[in-house]
């Protein structure tokens, strides 16, 4: 075989290899891969939280915050904030425990946007140190060009002060001017996020950057579905429902792979891990499944929703089938 040949099979080779989902760095055996990847546990049992527990008629974007160092008297050392599942008028509730795992106890509604549009959902809860509150993220329909993303801030996670509208279309974006589904990451002074930048079936995604968590700056290039990731023409990678994390010194991804389909629809969809580059713009490998769903008698494969915390070095991955929340955890091998 001629030189060029040797090459242009060895490139083949490698992409055939990246194709398997066989891990980078020469992690090719299952104990090296076990080693270098992180390894999860299901918990086992009833559903963490429900739809029904939650006593609203369905259940979406369930995700804790530690507060006890942060409220004095909290219920809880941690506060859960949820929603509904594209309901009409939407809302937000809260839950409480001293343990990421549970028991959850229900607290009720604590927000809905009666201002402007309609169906309040999807909240995502961060601390800031500077202002010394809680800020909420959360997709309002009927606001700004369409359905976008606003803020509201607290003290206790209790009540709510609205701000209004934050992240809207920049002027000659292509798409239909979605910016809901927002979900933030801090490192060093910056502040991340990623949104939908229009909505459907093959939405765009887009990165925003802020130095306060108030002004935010559309990174202007277009993130387009993941194909690319999962090298599958039917299957995307979520940049929301999903978590950053650094694990032995590397930066990771665990999301959400799931079919094209807009918000409101069954689906099939799976937890899965991926490295991702310094920008976050980027998986640099494919994507790695965690767990398989379903397993437990409880759970489905229309999987709505994922979130992502981190709490004293373990990573917890709350998931949601069927208005139903799960829970699996990583731990070390």
């Amino acid at each position: 075989m001629s030189k060029d040949g040797l090459i242009a099979a060895a490139a083949m080779g490698e992409a055939q290899k990246a194709n398997r989902g066989i891990a980078p760095y020469g992690f090719s055996d299952t104990k090296g891969r076990e080693q270098y990847i992180p390894q999860f546990k299901k918990l086992e049992g009833d559903p963490i939280y429900t739809a029904a527990k939650a006593q609203t008629g369905s259940m979406y974007w369930f995700r804790p915050i530690e507060v006890g160092h942060l409220i004095p008297n909290a219920k809880g050392r941690f506060y859960a904030t949820y929603s509904t599942n594209h309901n009409a008028r939407g809302g937000i509730g809260l839950a409480y425990a001293n343990d990421p795992k549970g028991p959850w106890t229900r607290h009720g509604e604590v927000y809905v946007d009666t201002v402007e549009g309609n169906s309040t959902e999807t909240p995502f809860v961060m601390w800031n140190e500077t202002e010394k509150l809680f800020f909420m993220y959360y997709q309002q329909s009927g606001l700004g060009i369409n359905q976008s993303t606003a803020l509201a801030t607290s003290t206790d996670m209790l009540t709510w002060t609205r701000v209004g509208l934050l992240l809207d279309k920049p002027p000659n974006f292509p798409g239909d001017g979605h910016t809901g589904y927002f979900a933030v990451f801090r490192t060093a002074e910056k502040w991340y996020g990623f949104s939908v930048m229009g909505g459907g079936d093959f939405g765009r995604k887009a990165m925003w950057i802020s130095h306060n968590g108030r002004q935010w700056l559309c990174d202007p290039r277009m993130m387009l579905g993941g194909n690319d990731a999962t090298l599958n023409s039917v299957e995307n990678f979520s940049r929301s429902n999903a978590g950053l994390f650094v694990y032995r010194g590397q930066t990771w991804w665990l999301g959400m792979l799931s079919a094209y389909a807009s918000g409101g629809v069954a689906t099939v969809a799976r937890p899965a891990i991926a490295l991702i580059s310094d920008d976050w713009r980027t998986l640099k490998d494919k994507p790695k499944l965690i767990m398989d769903i379903p397993t437990l008698p409880w759970e489905t494969t229309n999987m709505q929703s994922m979130t992502v915390a981190v709490f004293d070095g373990t990573i917890y991955v709350y998931y949601n089938t069927d208005n139903n929340v799960g829970l699996a955890y990583s731990v070390e091998v």
